[in-house]
């Protein structure tokens, strides 16, 4: 039920169409009952009409045929002003035409020693009978031909309104489930954004990005379920029923006899086939998380020649979700086939043996070529339902794993959104007593504290491992402390977890290690939202940090298009790009994660310069692998094995021959 109700509310605005699509369904099926009715006519008045009961009369009008001089017309054709003579029969035995000068029971009929016998369950009859010849017979249409014309005008309207019906309806459908796409993926893509960093570092982002394009189609495929399958199998069901009591409420009956034997056996189908779909849905999840991981690291692939692994590995995935495929076939093929054919062998037995018993006559109602037909018509539209609703209960578990899936991604933890205007920060930040761990009770941060003013630049020093970049994941917020243990972390003395994540991000930048690009120009990735920036404004801040190889080596300068992943730009131009944005966007609080451990030495130059402009107005953190980014720090923080072991300036840290003279002493004889 919670699914059905996502589904309304997602397509708030475009209820209309909703309307417009039920109400065309509901015209369809009702033109669809019709139907078989004008059908039944028209094969009844048509091709066996002229058996209905005629009446010979003594005057001629327009309504009456001439057979050997006598005057003849049906009696639903008589008026008051008819002179009666007597009764007449018309029968049809092997395409020949007689005429009986009586009224005639019903019942089976044959032609034998020069009399017509009728029988039926009351007994048999003898009549004689005169031969109506061939060119004689069209008289005998001439009545009916008006209301055969009528039928079929009737018949040509029907179809024509269908034609048009279905169009309006199935535009509609498209108008809500093309919405339906894009607001189910906008907010799926919003609830990403809002995702706390562990849910992307404890699943493959292929499996995520499978939720938002592959496992939002199951709103789609729910509500064209929903409304052109179920809800139109279910009105085509319930007009059958009303169209089959109006033929004959006792063979209309009949076919209840079959639905308990068949809601068990779906129960018990439905039972398994959920399970399987959930089986399906995981492992092709993981097949796009697999193929996400083999793009990404193609490179590393093909150096180290791990492809066969890799595809050993691939080949295992497809293979478990072909089985799962296949048991879901074989159910299906089980299941939902030979149940359709217990329905429809039941019914048809049913009917067979009642009408063999009954002899064609049932309790005074004729059974005519028209209501056979009708009848099938009705019994096919009570039939199909149940066939498609099997062939289709597989796509709606589906549909519902789907749902189940990418709501578990959006209504999971969520940071908090909420953009609340605050004075630009200081940049005063205190580390309190902080312990974190990322596993319970395995600390990578021990009790650590330190202070850092405002408007100063520190690093942060260790070996891999002492805690650098946990302290850089809580300080923007990625993670949070532990209220009871975890100690506390201030910005100009106020707790960091006071305002929303959103809001206190706004004063932070980063710039990382692997510098994200997205695609679009230069100037799009260092402007990055803030429109109000100019080309001039970015040129500046790139010149200034000595970037101006970065617009010499392109055509096209900072409108330069950036490839996937920024693959036509080198390690340096990346950090460039990275840095300058963080001085564009400007932060009260600027982190630098590692920034110059991959770039060459007049890169890390251009990079020191743009650290002296960043450290202008703004509190600078730099996570430093070579030490030499921050010779110039007001203050070095020490970590090892998740503890503050020192800090001071460079100079004062030398002195103290401790762990950063042993890492110092050690770049320098790597570079000798």
């Amino acid at each position: 039920m919670k699914n059905y109700k996502r589904l309304f509310r997602l397509i708030k605005g475009h209820y209309r169409y909703l309307v417009i699509s039920i109400l065309m369904i509901l015209l369809i099926q009702a033109l669809e009952l019709v139907s078989p009715m004008l059908v039944k006519n028209v094969l009844d008045e048509g091709l066996s009409g002229v058996e209905y009961p005629w009446i010979e009369v003594l005057e001629e009008d327009e309504k009456t045929i001439t057979f050997k001089n006598h005057y003849y017309k049906q009696y639903r054709h008589k008026d008051d002003n008819d002179v009666v003579i007597k009764d007449i029969s018309v029968v049809i035995i092997k395409k020949n035409f007689y005429m009986i000068p009586e009224k005639v029971e019903e019942g089976t009929k044959e032609l034998k020693d020069d009399k017509i016998i009728i029988a039926n369950s009351k007994g048999t009859y003898y009549y004689d009978y005169v031969a109506i010849p061939s060119k004689e017979v069209k008289n005998f249409y001439n009545p009916i031909i008006s209301i055969l014309r009528l039928f079929i005008i009737l018949i040509a309207c029907k179809s024509i309104v269908m034609i048009i019906a279905t169009y309006v309806q199935r535009i509609c459908t498209n108008k809500v489930i093309n919405h339906l796409a894009k607001e189910g993926r906008t907010i799926a893509f919003k609830s990403v954004e809002r995702l706390p960093l562990s849910v992307f570092e404890s699943e493959p982002a292929g499996k995520t990005a499978s939720r938002i394009t592959q496992d939002v189609d199951g709103l789609i495929t729910l509500y064209r379920l929903l409304l052109n399958v179920f809800f139109n199998a279910m009105l085509s069901f319930v007009f059958a029923y009303i169209g089959m009591f109006i033929l004959n409420p006792k063979l209309a009956l009949l076919s209840f006899i079959i639905y308990p034997l068949a809601a068990l056996w779906i129960f018990i189908y439905l039972k398994y086939l959920k399970k399987i779909a959930v089986k399906v849905n995981e492992t092709r999840s993981l097949i796009t998380a697999k193929i996400n991981e083999i793009i990404n690291g193609i490179q590393i692939l093909q150096i180290f020649n791990f492809k066969k692994q890799t595809i050993d590995e691939f080949n295992v995935i497809s293979k478990n979700y072909k089985d799962e495929q296949l048991k879901e076939v074989k159910l299906h093929v089980v299941g939902g086939w030979n149940l359709l054919n217990l329905v429809r062998g039941l019914v048809t037995t049913a009917i067979v043996l009642f009408f063999g018993l009954q002899k064609m006559n049932v309790a005074g109602i004729v059974i005519t070529a028209g209501l056979i037909y009708a009848y099938n018509e009705y019994l096919l539209k009570i039939v199909n339902p149940i066939s498609l609703f099997l062939n289709q209960i597989s796509a709606f578990e589906h549909a519902h794993v789907q749902i189940d899936r990418i709501y578990t991604l959006i209504d999971g933890e969520q940071e908090d959104d909420t953009k609340i205007p605050i004075p630009r920060y200081q940049g005063n930040i205190k580390f309190e007593d902080v312990w974190f761990s990322y596993v319970k009770d395995e600390y990578v941060l021990k009790g650590v504290s330190f202070n850092i003013k405002a408007g100063t630049m520190v690093g942060l020093v260790g070996h891999t491992g002492s805690g650098k970049s946990s302290l850089m994941n809580l300080l923007l917020r990625f993670y949070d402390l532990d209220d009871k243990k975890g100690g506390h972390i201030y910005m100009d003395g106020v707790d960091i977890k006071t305002n929303s994540k959103r809001t206190y991000r706004e004063h932070i930048g980063i710039v990382l290690q692997e510098p994200v690009l997205f695609r679009g120009t230069i100037a799009f990735n260092i402007r990055f939202g803030k429109s109000d920036v100019t080309d001039k404004q970015i040129e500046d801040v790139l010149i200034a940090m000595g970037g101006q190889r970065l617009l010499d080596k392109f055509e096209n300068g900072i409108n330069q298009v950036i490839t996937r992943s920024g693959n036509n730009m080198s390690s340096g131009e990346k950090q460039i790009i990275a840095l300058a944005r963080a001085i564009i966007q400007n932060p009260a609080v600027l982190i630098m994660d590692e920034a110059t451990s991959h770039i060459d030495i007049e890169t890390e130059n251009i990079i020191k310069k743009g650290l002296q402009i960043a450290c202008e107005g703004r509190t600078v953190i730099v996570i430093a692998h070579r030490l030499s980014t921050i010779f110039d720090a007001d203050d070095i923080i020490v970590l090892d094995h998740g503890l503050k072991v020192e800090e001071g300036t460079h100079e004062e840290l030398l002195r103290a021959n401790g762990v950063y003279a042993n890492i110092y002493r050690a770049q320098i004889s790597s570079i000798e």
